[in-house]
């Protein structure tokens, strides 16, 4: 274990094996920190953390600080954390509002500065926020989400397995697994394709998916039946995933971008196709 002899570090924190905290680093009472973590110098690390193994605290962060709300009681939850997570320069992470509750991180997640993760937050393994995103409370990540910077979460809502949303987004409703989120308009373009490949979806896994994407979006179905559609087609993988998702929830789902039906241009001919071709349009976007 190495301390700097400038850190503050209270007797009652309980430190792990090869621990090391940089100077006027700050660590209170209570404190839990599993094995080989990495205090940078001025992190705070305040009551009411429990991490565990290999964790890094970037310089300036404050991690358990408490609930940023106007009716906070006297008494507030936890924060637990869990292996291989890194919070970068200037990251605020918030305790849960009430005693007995925590917020909660997962495992192998990236943090980046001024990033901010509010009270009773849930976040599962190997998501990535980019600089200056930025949670509300009660915000739940699915696994291997990736959150862009600047990207602004409501309260309450949800963000799918393997979701991927744009920078600068104003996230207001749920954002179903496996989806890519516009930054610009907030609607949902696509499937996260990239992320679905790289995280080892086969490709019937993705052609799977590409059908539900079309269920939900292009048949224009009411929202009962589209889940009775998902039930009905699809049994399992991550389509299924994808159903129990949409099942849930209380702020309702982002929806698709589309085109207005009359963004479209007449493309120019030379005159003498125009008697042959003189309706040839193009549809914008």
């Amino acid at each position: 274990m190495t301390i700097h002899p400038l850190a503050a570090v209270s007797p009652d924190a309980r430190l792990g094996v090869g621990v090391s905290v940089g100077a006027f680093a700050t660590i209170e009472a209570g404190v839990e920190l599993g094995d080989f973590c990495t205090v940078a110098p001025g992190a705070v690390v305040k009551a009411g953390v429990r991490a565990g193994c290999h964790n890094e605290f970037g310089e300036h962060c404050v991690v358990g600080g408490a609930p940023q709300h106007a009716a906070r009681p006297q008494q507030v939850g936890d924060l637990t954390i869990g292996d291989h997570n890194v919070f970068r320069e200037y990251v605020t992470v918030h305790r849960a509002l009430k005693v007995g509750t925590a917020t909660v991180i997962g495992d192998r997640n990236y943090i980046m500065a001024t990033a901010h993760v509010g009270h009773d937050c849930v976040i599962g393994n190997h998501c990535i926020f980019a600089n200056g995103a930025l949670l509300g409370g009660h915000v739940t990540v699915e696994d291997r989400a990736f959150v862009s910077g600047a990207v602004a979460v409501h309260q309450f809502c949800r963000i799918g397995r393997l979701a991927m949303v744009g920078g600068h987004a104003r996230v207001v409703q749920d954002i179903p697994p496996y989806m890519l989120v516009d930054g610009q308009s907030g609607c949902i373009v696509g499937l996260n394709i990239v992320g679905l490949k790289r995280s080892g979806h086969s490709a019937e896994d993705i052609a799977e998916l590409k059908s539900a994407y079309r269920a939900i979006y292009r048949r224009g179905l009411p929202w009962k039946q589209v889940l009775e559609v998902l039930e009905a087609e699809f049994q399992g993988g991550p389509a299924r995933h994808l159903r129990q998702f949409l099942t849930a929830g209380t702020r309702g789902f982002a929806q698709e971008r589309r085109a207005p039906p009359a963004t479209t241009f007449r493309l120019r001919v030379a005159e003498d196709d125009a008697a042959t071709e003189p309706s040839l349009r193009s549809r914008a976007g």
